[in-house]
């Protein structure tokens, strides 16, 4: 499963493959060996956390690394790890890389009361439910994209009429693609 990771501002895609030992980092596949030395100790009243003392060996290079887990309140979707390596100090956010495309896919123009869904990732359209005119409720799939051998609902962000379809079935569309224009309904 692809993940993605932020450190430091800079976003990088990995997916791990434990079968081969191996890593791919940014398309860039990685030989690796990893083993914990020791876990976290337990605190006061013996919760031990996610983390610890571990062994990387990545290309033939060897690194001794101490991470663990930090509980974020805002985080839904994703992991934050505090990882010590060679004596600097990384907090690296992890994501499981479709449930952040899926939740990317909705933006607001912020004027004149409408939203736009957009293609999360490339794929193909597998269908569209629905017209130029037609009433939409918030949450109501708008288009349906077929991606990394998935099908995705795409839902309409806001109730509302849908304004533009700039899909068809069977069209392929790039990440990022506008797809439909939905105006907020009047209150």
């Amino acid at each position: 499963m692809p993940y993605l990771a932020t450190v430091n501002k800079h976003h990088y895609r990995i997916e791990t493959h434990e079968e081969q030992q191996s890593v791919t980092l940014d398309g860039v596949v990685h030989a690796l060996d990893w083993r914990q030395l020791a876990p976290l100790a337990a605190d006061a009243k013996g919760n031990v956390g996610v983390g610890g003392h571990y062994s990387l060996l990545i290309n033939g290079a060897s690194f001794d690394i101490f991470a663990r887990r930090i509980i974020k309140p805002d985080e839904q979707d994703s992991q934050t790890y505090e990882v010590q390596i060679a004596g600097h100090r990384f907090e690296v956010k992890v994501e499981d890389e479709r449930a952040r495309l899926l939740a990317g896919l909705i933006k607001g123009s912020g004027t004149g009361g409408t939203a736009s869904v957009y293609a999360p990732m490339p794929g193909l359209v597998v269908g569209v439910p629905v017209e130029i005119g037609q009433n939409v409720n918030a949450g109501q799939p708008v288009l349906i994209l077929e991606a990394m051998k998935m099908e995705n609902d795409l839902t309409a962000p806001i109730s509302g009429t849908v304004k533009e379809v700039h899909a068809r079935k069977g069209q392929a569309v790039e990440q990022g693609a506008m797809l439909v224009v939905i105006e907020a309904q009047e209150e």
